[in-house]
């Protein structure tokens, strides 16, 4: 574990029904190791960003993370993560084998500032008592798995096949993801899906709370980490590939998204 500085960790050996979870670890990246590079297991894994951002690499994805991110892994899944700032990023870790995947790709949501703050409640609590340790400690066991159940649940109720639907916003997401160059603007997604804007909009916020914007700057923020990777690739291009045709306030917009300019996010400083 080069690439990780434990802050707690526990190897488990817990049965429960359709589950074996394996282990539980808290740890940060270290200092030198930028970047994890892209791996698999054979058991699946929760991991939950507690701080710092970073992007995931899933498969070809690159998803920008943060705190709060909160992600399933099914075995097998491809996986790595770059760092985008000094700071290392610190998170939760819980590998575990089940009987029926939850999904058979990986998931990715942002949890919700209670569950977040629930689930830290659950890790300081494990963290402050000396007695952890499922093999010899009944104690333990209960918090390793009210841990796992408060994560799990997070996801149990999202499986392909009882997800909300939310067709306009989704026929909105592959219209942006579809067009060969960036859309520069909500309208243009609107004209492109041949809908009124402010009526578009309104659908969009009644189904998942979002709207053009903010699925815009989705798409911008993804790109924008891709090419930033791409450290021979002037800023200036990076802002007008993503749809920004004044590379300053590409950098403006991207410190309010990110907290860092482009150049900083991209040689790691603060």
């Amino acid at each position: 574990m080069k690439n990780f500085q434990p802050l707690f960790l526990e190897n488990l050996r817990i049965s429960i029904p359709g589950h074996s979870i394996l282990r539980f670890a808290h740890h940060r990246h270290t200092a030198r190791s930028d970047q994890v590079q892209d791996h698999h297991h054979k058991h699946s894994q929760f991991l939950l960003y507690l701080r710092g951002h970073g992007v995931q690499i899933l498969g070809s994805e690159s998803i920008p993370v943060r705190r709060g991110s909160f992600l399933y892994l099914p075995a097998r899944a491809i996986h790595g993560f770059r760092k985008s700032m000094k700071a290392s990023p610190l998170s939760l870790l819980m590998d575990f084998k089940e009987k029926r995947p939850l999904a058979s790709r990986p998931m990715i949501r942002i949890l919700s500032t209670q569950s977040l703050s629930e689930v830290e409640s659950a890790l300081n609590l494990m963290m402050r008592t000396a007695d952890f340790g499922p093999s010899s400690s009944i104690s333990g066991a209960s918090k390793s798995l009210h841990l796992f159940s408060l994560l799990h649940k997070e996801l149990s109720n999202e499986r392909p096949d009882q997800r909300k639907v939310h067709p306009q916003t989704e026929a909105a997401r592959r219209t942006i993801e579809n067009c060969p160059s960036m859309v520069s603007s909500p309208g243009r997604i609107a004209l492109l899906m041949n809908e009124d804007l402010s009526s578009l909009n309104r659908k969009i916020r009644s189904e998942s709370g979002l709207n053009l914007s903010t699925l815009l700057d989705e798409k911008r923020q993804r790109k924008a980490f891709e090419l930033l990777l791409q450290k021979d690739r002037p800023i200036a291009e990076v802002a007008w590939r993503c749809g920004f045709q004044d590379p300053n306030y590409f950098s403006r917009w991207f410190r309010r998204k990110v907290g860092q300019t482009p150049s900083q996010w991209r040689s790691g400083a603060t």
